[in-house]
């Protein structure tokens, strides 16, 4: 029985914890999935450079833009395109 409760307490305390972080990664990729060709998936290696910002990220250059984990010059083109700034 205390095996049990434990378990469950653990258990509860691990969803309320993963439930804030989840809410705080979702608030803060919000903003920079506006971007096209950033998606949930990637959004957090934008975070984690310093670019917190959608205008962090277009006032940057493609040389620091492709210092980013996963960003290719696919991804810089495409942004360039989507600005008018080619």
């Amino acid at each position: 029985m205390f095996i049990k409760k434990f378990l469950l307490n653990t258990k509860r305390k691990f969803s309320s914890i993963f439930n804030q972080q989840k809410g705080e990664f979702s608030d803060r990729c919000e903003n920079l999935t506006s971007i096209p060709g950033i998606g949930a998936k990637n959004c957090n290696n934008f975070y984690e450079a310093g670019y917190m910002t959608p205008e962090s990220i277009i006032s940057a250059s493609d040389e620091e833009l492709l210092t980013i984990p996963g960003v290719g010059i696919s991804f810089v083109k495409k942004l360039r395109k989507t600005l008018g700034r080619i």
